[in-house]
């Protein structure tokens, strides 16, 4: 989307590149709703699910954030409030979302894979059980 405005096309481009972004929000939303009403264990139950629902949630209400912010951009797009030259909005808004990206990469590495996941266990079995 970002490279189809810089290239002053504001056609097609822009608005698929939105659309798809805003659709990939709301899925990892969707997501994260089915997870938590299907999760064994609740914020209450140990160290790790309040560390889980503390972190999940804390982005999963920065998703919906950067959602509609991006919804934002899409209706300022639509009304021709961006040119080529001037979309700082725009920009911000990206920026915001490859902030969450990155910070969701961190967040799955930590709480699924290191955290009770696969690296917990290859761990695990690598010391026989003993880990102290």
């Amino acid at each position: 989307a970002h490279k189809s405005m810089r290239l002053k096309d504001y056609d097609v481009g822009p608005f698929i590149g939105l659309l798809m972004t805003i659709l990939c929000g709301a899925v990892f939303f969707l997501v994260q709703v089915r997870e938590y009403y299907w999760n064994s264990y609740s914020i209450a139950d140990s160290v790790y699910g309040s560390v889980f629902y503390l972190l999940t949630g804390f982005h999963g209400a920065h998703v919906v954030v950067g959602t509609i912010w991006l919804m934002v951009s899409l209706a300022r797009l639509w009304r021709g409030e961006f040119s080529s030259h001037r979309h700082f909005g725009f920009e911000a808004c990206i920026w915001y979302w490859h902030f969450v990206d990155v910070v969701w990469v961190s967040l799955w590495f930590v709480v699924y894979v290191w955290f009770g996941g696969w690296l917990y266990m290859w761990w695990f079995k690598i010391w026989d059980g003993d880990i102290y």
